[in-house]
């Protein structure tokens, strides 16, 4: 523990330490009340309700993080730099997340009843669509809209509104739905999607104000803005698809079993990815002032990532039998498989930093082409485990995936890593 607490002290303090603290607060209460949600849906309609979920809405997150077209975070990069553009760039995300949001709306409705054949009919379809390619990607635009004033609290605050919606979903679900069935919760799914991305805009507006600009779209935009889009997008399947893959290749229990124990490893997962979320505007400075300096707080958050995914791994083991208490005696198979993706926590923080260290050196592209490569790793080692293994093979998927593009992204880290001459040295 003195090894650990010596190792946060020696990473700079002041804003960094409040932006940390403030992430962390308000990811943990995202986290939290994500849990209740997940708790109260899963004892509501049961592994397989609960797995044809997931998988579907894998598909559909998968989807969404086009939708915008990486002009949210364009807009939280130019507003950072000049907060006179803020009007305008405000605009053009707003206006953009609708559009594409609604046209991959079409595409999802097209291809999701062909790939995933769920049986639940076009409407239900449409309920899951609404809230993963428009609503939810509102509120993280909103939320990039207060980021870029530095207003962190607020920025952290809007992304605990999606779980909050979902848990208002929930219990409407409960005290008025006829059925306790995946079809009877979906309209409250959306609608409660649709009242947070409601009222994340208007604090934009109410809190922001941003100057009314008529739409104007560049070419620097589109280039810069496709650049975010397809970083998101590549970033969003490594994390989303394995819950479709598992649907479509095993079936909606092994799903709903899977997506419960990734749930709580992935919660423990919080801490190590807000700091190195927080760390990344010093990244970006230490790189381009002084490259022994960014080299060193690579290195201390590493070894802080290795430290902490190790004691996240211990508490993933220990915590593994709780998922069956809480969510009933249908998940008792999600404790196993909990203890399996107890590294999961250590593999993610350091894919993770490898993936901020290659944006704050300017290899962008090379953070791509690795993510890249892991989605097709990611079908290909799902096509091969989940049909012979089942859930054991779901969990051996994600594992070696991981693993696999942790260990491509250090390496390519490594391979442009400034070296120092000794020789030079006085």
């Amino acid at each position: 523990m003195r090894t650990f607490a010596s190792l946060l002290e020696r990473i700079p303090t002041g804003r960094l330490a409040r932006n940390t603290v403030l992430t962390t607060g308000w990811m943990a209460a995202r986290v939290a009340a994500q849990a209740c949600w997940v708790v109260m849906i899963a004892r509501a309609i049961g592994p397989k309700g609960y797995g044809e979920f997931a998988g579907l809405a894998g598909l559909a997150t998968t989807l969404g993080a086009l939708t915008g077209l990486g002009f949210g975070v364009l807009m939280l990069q130019d507003t950072s730099r000049d907060h006179t553009v803020f009007g305008a760039c405000w605009k053009r995300a707003l206006v953009l997340a609708c559009v594409s949001g609604a046209f991959l709306m079409a595409i999802y409705l097209t291809i999701g009843p062909l790939v995933l054949d769920a049986g639940i009919g076009m409407l239900a379809y449409a309920a899951i669509g609404l809230p993963e390619l428009v609503c939810f990607p509102l509120t993280i635009i909103a939320s990039y809209a207060f980021q870029a004033h530095e207003r962190m609290g607020w920025a952290g605050a809007l992304y605990t509104f999606i779980p909050a919606g979902n848990i208002l979903a929930v219990g409407a679900f409960q005290a008025f739905a006829p059925q306790r069935v995946l079809a009877s919760y979906l309209p409250f799914h959306a609608v409660g999607s649709m009242l947070a991305a409601a009222c994340a805009t208007t604090l934009v507006y109410r809190l922001l104000s941003p100057k009314a600009t008529a739409f104007s779209l560049g070419k620097r935009d589109v280039r810069e803005g496709m650049g975010f889009s397809l970083m998101r997008l590549v970033e969003t399947g490594m994390t989303s698809l394995d819950k479709t893959l598992v649907l479509k290749l095993g079936n909606s229990e092994i799903a709903g079993i899977y997506s419960s124990a990734y749930r709580l490893v992935s919660v423990l997962a919080v801490p190590a990815t807000s700091l190195g979320m927080a760390v990344l505007p010093r990244l970006f400075r230490a790189y381009s002032d002084d490259r022994g300096q960014h080299g060193g707080l690579v290195r201390r958050m590493l070894v802080a990532t290795c430290v902490y995914g190790l004691a996240a791994a211990l508490a993933a083991w220990v915590l593994g039998d709780i998922l069956p208490l809480l969510l009933g005696v249908q998940f008792s198979g999600a404790a196993l498989a909990t203890r399996w993706l107890a590294p999961l926590p250590l593999i993610y923080g350091l894919y993770t930093l490898g993936c901020n260290v290659l944006v704050t050196s300017h290899r962008r592209y090379l953070r791509v082409l690795a993510q890249l490569a892991g989605m097709v790793l990611l079908v290909a080692t799902a096509s091969f485990f989940v049909p012979r293994f089942g859930l054991d093979g779901a969990v051996a998927t994600i594992l070696v995936t991981q693993a696999a593009s942790a260990l491509l992204i250090w390496s390519l880290v490594r391979s442009g890593a400034p070296r120092v001459d000794a020789r030079a040295t006085p």
